[in-house]
């Protein structure tokens, strides 16, 4: 009979272990050999070791390296710094990975636990396609409008560096689909060549001036209104940290020169809902607009569409989740497509590789919107029955954060708000996690409310934990913001 140190899991497992931890030391010091030394990481054309880990049967020694990093502290920005400009991360990782047209690698053996994935549809093109063929049943047109990033034009001496599969991504869509892509590859290939710079050098946003001539470009391919009266504006100057700056702890501030638009009453701009055009977006559209991402307002994508046309522009955009987020918007304002005729849908290129491609359909012809709640702020009590998920901090470069939660059983003291609703508040603020973060299923919670009609124009455009909702079942739902 085996002695009792014999049968100890301990005692099995120690030998495999010390290798697996001495492997993981090593492969850590590549790696931090790899992220924090002198420029190796952009060895991208010399196949640099990094490559390595992303590809298939390598990536799952990269896994727990990351995992350590994280538990460490060392992963806490997602920030590359190269020649005085800094990236994010998942720029470059999307622009030298493998195709996002293909299927991920499978894993034939386990190094150590993986870290968690969240579910998602990974292939662009059935939720792209089921889009634009819903749109052409409307009689609308959709334009879609990937931003490239940074990492795409990161070597001046190279031609810009793409996804393996974004070429073929385009063809299919033009060819076999009939869906109109708008390229921006070759106009901002033409401006880096003629000196103009393209994307901030502490933020992973297009700079004001690369903002304005694409505008000109989607203006021009996608204009469906006569010019009306030309839009007054307001130069202003502006310095301010990016968000990668600030990312790395840092203060170091950089100067831009905007343009401000005005409305016809000499008032800031604001999207027109009676307006036949519509922009779908990310942070690319709200950077000079929503004042919150620091720098500035009234002077972002859709403010600079209807300046250059001379016309009202629609929008919605969400900062991040390009993928699907500003889609889910339109689905709970079923009213909103009704007098429109072009669609602009832009969304940041690395969603091709990381986003999640979800079909959704749109709303049912005579669906009518849900009904406003009139309602000043009050006091509520509930139970929270579910929680968006909040990621680890380090993959939220922005400094506010809104998070979704489920509430149940609600007694309100106008005793009018229904007894299940969505409630939304901010889940990061600078940076950091706020109580609302640390909120699980069955606590129970006294807020005070709000409509979230009355903050969705500012507050909707914000970064957000959403609630999984493979079924849709959340979108008539009441929503309040917590004051």
């Amino acid at each position: 009979m085996p002695s009792l140190s014999q049968n100890e899991p301990g005692a099995r497992s120690g030998l495999p272990c010390l290798a697996v931890l001495i492997s993981l030391g090593f492969f850590s010091f590549i790696h931090f050999a790899i992220f924090f030394g002198n420029g190796a990481l952009w060895s991208w054309k010399d196949g640099a070791l990094d490559h390595a880990f992303r590809e298939a049967g390598t990536a799952v020694v990269r896994n727990p390296v990351q995992l350590l990093r994280t538990t460490m502290g060392l992963d806490a920005n997602d920030v590359v710094e190269h020649d005085g400009q800094l990236y994010y991360r998942p720029d470059i990782e999307h622009v030298h990975g493998r195709s996002f047209l293909e299927p991920p690698a499978r894993r034939s053996h386990v190094v150590l636990r993986q870290l968690p994935s969240t579910k998602r549809t990974r292939n662009p093109v059935p939720a792209i396609v089921a889009f634009d063929r819903q749109l052409k049943q409307a009689g609308i047109r959709l334009v879609l409008l990937p931003v490239p990033s940074k990492a795409v034009f990161a070597d001046s001496s190279q031609p810009p560096i793409l996804n393996k599969g974004y070429l073929e991504f385009v063809e299919t869509l033009h060819r076999d689909h009939k869906v109109e892509v708008l390229d921006l590859i070759p106009l901002l290939g033409k401006l880096r060549a003629q000196g103009g710079q393209l994307f901030l050098e502490g933020d992973r946003h297009w700079t004001p001036e690369a903002m304005l001539q694409i505008a000109h470009l989607v203006a021009r391919a996608t204009s469906v209104q006569p010019p009306g009266d030309p839009y007054q504006t307001v130069k202003r100057t502006l310095s301010a940290p990016g968000n990668l700056t600030r990312r790395l702890g840092r203060n170091r501030k950089e100067t831009i020169a905007s343009s401000m638009v005005l409305d016809h009453n000499e008032e800031i701009w604001k999207p027109s809902r009676e307006a036949p055009y519509l922009l779908l977006g990310d942070s690319f559209s709200n950077i000079y607009s929503l004042g919150e991402m620091g720098w500035g307002k009234g002077a972002g994508f859709a403010e600079m569409l209807s300046l250059v046309m001379s016309a009202p522009v629609d929008r919605i955009t969400r900062n991040t989740d390009g993928a699907f987020a500003s889609r889910e918007d339109l689905l709970r304002d079923p009213d909103r497509l009704a007098r429109k005729s072009v669609v602009v849908w832009q969304f940041a290129m690395r969603e091709l590789s990381f986003g999640n491609w979800k079909v959704l359909d749109l709303p049912r012809a005579g669906l009518t919107p849900r009904p406003h709640i009139e309602t000043a702020l009050q006091k509520l009590e509930g139970t929270i029955t579910r929680v968006a998920n909040v990621p680890p901090l380090a993959r939220t470069p922005y400094r506010q954060a809104v998070r979704e939660v489920l509430l149940e059983n609600v007694r309100s003291e106008s005793g009018r708000i229904p007894e299940r609703i969505l409630l939304l508040g901010y889940g990061v603020q600078d940076h950091l996690l706020t109580g609302v973060a640390n909120w699980e299923p069955g606590d129970q919670v006294s807020v005070q409310v709000v409509p979230w009609e009355t903050v969705e124009s500012s507050h909707g455009r914000l970064h957000r934990f959403v609630l999984e909702d493979p079924g849709q079942e959340l979108l008539e739902m009441p929503r309040f913001w917590m004051k």
